[in-house]
């Protein structure tokens, strides 16, 4: 896959909204557990299925509304929803969708998607506490358990298997959902997808994306039936790179992540410009500033 150009943002930019199709990555909201670290040394918890906290829960519903509103003022109507099926995402998607007012979602399904789910970084720990699905539709009515994901990632995974993993989604994506102006892709997965995920649907490095915090937005867009997608440049203003300007609160435990190095030399693998990098020069800045204090 050919990554975008700078060319090919221009192009897109001054394609009208009409002609473009609308792709978003979200990164679910604030977890307890960060929060609440006591939670996982109580007997019977799911230690790797932690909730949001009520900071999360409300990052949601202001995602749901900033979504609304966009996608109202482009006159879409046609949405999937695709979303980890890991209670925190079940529970951002959810709160999400409630919120919203100008689209009709009322009755829109949560479709649970395995191939965007947690990075096993864990041995498997994590994902041995997921419930199946059809214990979780007694708690997420939108939940459509008939619906088939694209692959279910095989398990243990290291780093390099899930950065394929996520290059083998992108492909999966572009077979099963063709491009249509008309319709838009919401999934809501985990940071280390929200990355992967942008540079593999992209082709560009890990450089060029965004640290994903909890609940920023990746907003993509493609004009043809092609398997590369647009996405703003990290630093520009209102950039949906990562965009965090809807949220009233990031809060500081649920931490922005771009962190794919080794530890060698570092782990932060994000831009060196970004507002989330751990030493950004004074003079990087976007519109969301304020927010990462």
């Amino acid at each position: 896959m050919a990554p975008q150009t700078a060319e090919d943002v221009a192009d897109s930019s001054n394609t009208a909204d009409g002609e473009k199709q609308h792709l978003f990555i979200v990164r679910h909201g604030d977890r307890w557990d960060y929060s609440n670290p006591s939670w996982r040394e109580k007997d019977g918890v799911r230690k790797g299925d932690s909730p949001l906290s009520a900071l999360g829960h409300r990052q949601a519903r202001e995602v749901g509304i900033f979504l609304d509103n966009y996608l109202a003022d482009r006159n879409i109507t046609d949405i999937t929803w695709l979303s980890s099926p890991f209670l925190r995402c079940l529970q951002t998607s959810t709160e999400a969708l409630n919120a919203f007012q100008r689209t009709d979602a009322a009755t829109l399904p949560i479709l649970p998607e395995y191939s965007v789910f947690e990075w096993d970084g864990h041995g498997g720990e994590w994902h041995k506490d997921l419930p199946s699905l059809e214990e979780r539709k007694h708690y997420f009515p939108r939940l459509d358990v008939s619906h088939e994901s694209m692959f279910v990632p095989e398990l243990p995974e290291p780093r390099a298997e899930f950065m394929h993993r996520c290059r083998k989604m992108s492909l999966h994506l572009h077979k099963k959902y063709p491009f249509n102006p008309s319709k838009a892709i919401v999934i809501v997965s985990h940071a280390a997808g929200c990355v992967a995920m942008s540079s593999a649907l992209t082709g560009l490095p890990l450089q060029a994306i965004t640290p994903a915090a909890p609940c920023s937005i990746y907003g993509f867009t493609r004009t043809s039936d092609t398997e590369t997608w647009m996405i703003d440049p990290h630093d520009i203003p209102g950039s949906l790179n990562g965009h965090t300007a809807h949220m009233s609160e990031l809060g500081t435990t649920t931490v922005p992540w771009n962190n794919f190095g080794d530890g060698k030399k570092k782990f932060y693998t994000g831009p060196e410009t970004s507002r989330f990098a751990p030493n950004p020069p004074a003079a990087a800045d976007d519109s969301c500033s304020a927010e990462t204090k």
